[in-house]
């Protein structure tokens, strides 16, 4: 009983940790992070950020995989898992012959499992969905009209917030090949998004809008795993899954303010109720492993935006409001490739058993902009686990990886982002309920 109450008051204060690195750092500034709930972010674990996010199909009785519930079945007897993970990424931004940079850091997630009993594995954690972060200004000159000479219109723009989850997750083996799993999940945050437009003349009246909104919602999602060995050294294993989608009664605000230098002469309020929608997800993968050495996966996966609602701004130079659209997001398609070394895993040295690891994958925007399709994602990652020996534990594992992503728009003249970042997952792996036996 003491090593369940140890296990949960580790969550507890990681999960106290994980909330507070998370609002003390955005990890965004991107311009893109402006369209629907922010910008996406990876899903992957320390065991797959360099293979792509590759895990529908994967499992084992030392690996977290929260990406299929299914997985937590294999969970070895007498073992907790505690999984955290970090990033830190150096972003580039180039438009119109123009460029910037930034760097960042976010906690990508913390997370623990255990099993239960055999065949039945429990696992609960945390997350980042979404991230709000941005803040940029352009300046546009205005012809002369009134023969008082030109005028200058500068606009600026700011936003911040975001969306996390917190999971609950039960994987079971129904019989030796087939398993199923669930997460159960909450999700909260909130964004907000400002923008004003001044002008050099000071007699023109300046114009702010603030729109924000809340969001608390609950998350289903289901995972199934079929492992099939053929010959004496391999296995294939198919991986699906799927999450529900469902209406969001939470509602957005737009705060439209008509100022001059010093006060505001003029505001309204909008409120949009049942403004948004979380979408259907599907996924299928197929992950081949040879003699516990090479493993090589392929995932797809599809999130059902189209049709789903969101509160869209809709202005004019005499009013504006929020407006619920259905055509605001497309569906996003994700194809990751990853595959995975291991020289020899029961070798006594201790190169015999680093983990050498790579991956691509491609990713459709879920978004648009001003009516089009958003950006392109392509990524390329490399890595390792390296196992963590001591006199204490050998089982544990230090995960790295590298990843260059690229954000293409479909106009050359359009935004585009280049991140290099580094990944680090800490998979702590702790004999925790080992049954004592007195001779």
């Amino acid at each position: 009983m003491k090593a369940y109450n140890r296990t949960l008051l580790t969550l507890i204060l990681a999960c106290s940790v994980g909330t507070t690195t998370y609002a003390q750092s955005s990890g965004s500034n991107s311009p893109y992070s402006r369209y629907g709930w922010g910008q996406m972010q990876d899903d992957a674990q320390g065991f797959n950020k360099s293979m792509a996010g590759v895990a529908l199909g994967a499992r084992g009785k030392w690996l977290l995989n929260r990406q299929n519930p299914a997985s937590y079945s294999a969970i070895d007897s007498i073992t907790f898992l505690f999984d955290a993970g970090l990033s830190m990424q150096n972003g580039h931004w180039s438009e119109s012959g123009k460029s910037t940079n930034a760097l960042n850091a976010t906690l990508d997630y913390v997370e623990c499992a255990f099993r239960l009993r055999k065949g039945i594995g429990l696992s609960l954690g945390m997350r980042p969905i979404t991230i709000v972060g941005y803040n940029f200004s352009n300046e546009q000159t205005l012809p002369d009209i009134d023969g008082y000479g030109e005028y200058t219109a500068t606009t600026s723009y700011e936003g911040n917030g975001g969306t996390r989850q917190v999971y609950l997750g039960l994987g079971i083996q129904l019989f030796k090949p087939l398993s199923l799993g669930f997460n159960a999940g909450y999700i909260w945050g909130d964004y907000t998004h400002n923008s004003a437009i001044s002008y050099s003349e000071t007699s023109i009246h300046s114009l702010a809008r603030a729109y924000s909104a809340t969001i608390n919602t609950w998350s289903l999602d289901f995972g199934l795993q079929y492992a099939l060995p053929f010959g004496k050294k391999d296995m294939l294993t198919l991986g699906l899954t799927y999450g529900l989608g469902h209406k969001i009664n939470d509602q957005a605000v737009l705060i439209n303010q008509i100022k001059t230098s010093s006060s505001v002469i003029g505001a309204d309020t909008t409120r949009v109720k049942k403004a948004f929608e979380l979408p259907q997800n599907l996924g299928a993968g197929l992950t081949y492993n040879h003699d516990g050495r090479l493993t090589v996966a392929i995932d797809y996966t599809l999130q059902k935006w189209d049709r789903c609602r969101m509160p869209v701004l809709t202005a004019d130079n005499a009013s504006a409001s929020y407006q619920v659209s259905t055509t605001a997001f497309k569906d996003r398609h994700h194809v990751a490739l990853g595959c995975e070394y291991i020289p020899k895993p029961d070798g006594i040295k201790f190169t015999d058993h680093i983990a050498y690891r790579a991956g691509v994958s491609y990713t459709t925007s879920y978004f648009k902009v001003n009516g089009s399709s958003g950006p392109k994602d392509y990524l390329v990652t490399l890595g390792a686990g390296i196992p963590i020996v001591n006199s204490y534990n050998n089982r544990s594992t230090l995960n790295l990886a590298l990843q260059w992503e690229h954000l293409a728009p479909g106009s050359a003249s359009t935004l585009k982002e280049d991140y290099l970042r580094l990944a680090v997952g800490l998979t702590f792996n702790a004999n925790w309920f080992n049954k004592w036996k007195i001779e």
